[in-house]
């Protein structure tokens, strides 16, 4: 017997209270410490703690799936969202037959919720290592086997919707990252309430209040019986434009090159986002080492270390990602006076123009990797008033030909020389500024405090030498 395809259980044949009975049942098993273990409102504080940290990357999962076109208008959320190009990417791409199709534009509300999530984390650590000891919660294997049913109630939960034809069609990512968010703000209320509170009714209580937000977001996770419009999360009825593409064969076909592609994305994410990430990876290691063990232990540094540089790589790995997601299958058709970009990646096409509209075109002159692997970006402005937008083509091997195939306004395509002061000026800069943090941190010069303001500013040394990068190209 072959094994179950995506959508081929249809939504009425699964209940929703069933689909709801993994989170219930790994809810009750705090409530069963509660009265037979006896645990004490700071042990069931740092059980629940615990679970929602470990949501926020499952959530992450859920919203690559969404189906629904997220809103250009995401003001007011509780965890920040990338402003990335890849947003605006039409198409998806079928992983596997028993899984419902991943949406490239849904790749940065994922990243996104990972680093919400870690924030969260160092926020959440500081008011409850108060109270509780984690290190001493985890040594009780009862509350490290809560903390795995709670998670394990959800993945089964989500797991097991996978297989229904509806699940996320009609949601938008922004709000399945938004409402474990926003359950998280009104839990952490109801866990300090439990912490003054203390009795052991004032503790179940909390349980069963816990298990109506539960109930309330997993509704809401499926676009109806919302307990609480806030507490559901924001959705889109945002719509994307058809495209008009004309039929027949292409009189012109020209790829970016992806090598260049991915090149350009690591340098921009390593010298663009990197420095503000390098501040938050160490802010986690140091806070979550501090807020978890009063003397914390050579094993538990290390252990924040490993996690804030895994946070690190994958925020850094995020970047790149999106940027090649949105750009590496690309390809350049014409079709008559009709200008197409087709992504090959989702096999759809992401915009259309007139020939003969693009007006203001240039070579990009300030990308280094066209620069090392002779390729070129040339961008160009399309559109008038409110439609007005920039496009850009490439990077690609032979711009030359683009810009005959296409009929672009360039007069060259050789990149101007490069002012050679301001590019020791910028390798000076770094030099220096490497030299200086070194400085008055390992040694007397600097005050005792030198490596946290330090951290704080590493993000501010990151422009000089970008802005003496930039001026060695006017």
């Amino acid at each position: 017997m072959a094994p179950p395809r995506y959508g081929d259980a249809s939504p009425s044949s699964l209940p929703a209270g069933i689909g709801f009975l993994p989170v219930l049942s790994a809810n009750l098993l705090p409530l069963v410490g509660v009265l037979w273990f006896g645990w004490n409102p700071e042990t069931l504080l740092a059980v629940y703690a615990l679970e929602l940290l470990l949501l926020f990357p499952l959530s992450g999962v859920k919203a690559l799936f969404a189906g629904r076109t997220p809103t250009s208008s995401r003001e007011g959320g509780v965890l920040s969202r990338s402003e990335s190009d890849l947003v605006d990417k039409r198409g998806s791409v079928t992983i596997h037959d028993r899984l419902p199709p991943v949406y490239p534009r849904n790749v940065p509300f994922a990243t996104a919720v990972v680093g919400g999530g870690a924030w969260v984390g160092v926020f959440l650590l500081a008011p409850l290592s108060e109270v509780v000891s984690v290190l001493d919660v985890l040594a009780r294997p009862e509350a490290v086997v809560s903390v795995a049913a709670l998670v394990v109630g959800q993945v089964g939960e989500t797991a097991a919707a996978f297989l229904r034809g509806d699940r996320y069609a009609e949601r938008s990512p922004y709000a399945l990252v938004e409402i474990p968010a926003r359950q998280a703000m009104f839990l952490a209320c109801f866990l300090f309430v439990v912490v003054l509170g203390g009795a052991t009714v004032t503790l179940a209580a909390f349980v069963l209040v816990k298990l109506l937000f539960e109930w309330s977001g997993f509704r809401a996770d499926r676009g109806g019986g919302r307990l609480t419009s806030w507490l559901s999360g924001p959705d889109s009825e945002a719509t994307r434009e058809v495209l008009d593409v004309p039929d027949g064969r292409p009189a012109a076909e020209i790829d970016v090159d992806r090598r260049a592609v991915v090149a350009a994305a690591v340098w921009r994410a390593v010298t663009t986002t990197g420095p503000f990430y390098v501040t938050m990876a160490a802010m986690v290691w140091i806070g979550g080492t501090a807020f978890v063990a009063e003397e914390a232990s050579l094993a538990v540094w290390v252990g924040f270390g490993l996690f804030g540089l895994a946070l690190f790589g994958f925020m850094l790995a995020g970047d790149a990602v999106e940027d090649t997601l949105a750009s590496g299958w690309l390809t350049y058709r014409r079709f008559g006076g009709r200008l197409v970009a087709h992504d090959r990646l989702t096999g759809e096409p992401q915009w259309a123009a007139a020939v003969g509209d693009f007006r203001d075109a240039e070579v990009v002159a300030t990308r280094p990797t066209d620069r090392y692997l002779g390729t070129r970006t040339i961008a160009a402005t399309v559109g008038r008033g409110d439609d007005e937008t920039e496009r850009a083509f490439g990077p690609v091997a032979d711009a030359e030909r683009v810009v005959e195939a296409f009929d672009l306004p360039v007069e060259s395509t050789t990149l101007p020389p490069l002012d050679r002061r301001f590019v020791w000026a910028a390798v000076a800069s770094v030099v220096l500024t490497a030299v200086g943090v070194v400085t008055v941190v390992v040694t007397p010069l600097g005050p005792s405090t030198s490596w946290l303001l330090a951290l704080f500013l590493f993000p501010i040394f990151a422009i000089v030498p970008k802005g003496f990068w930039t001026l060695a190209h006017s």
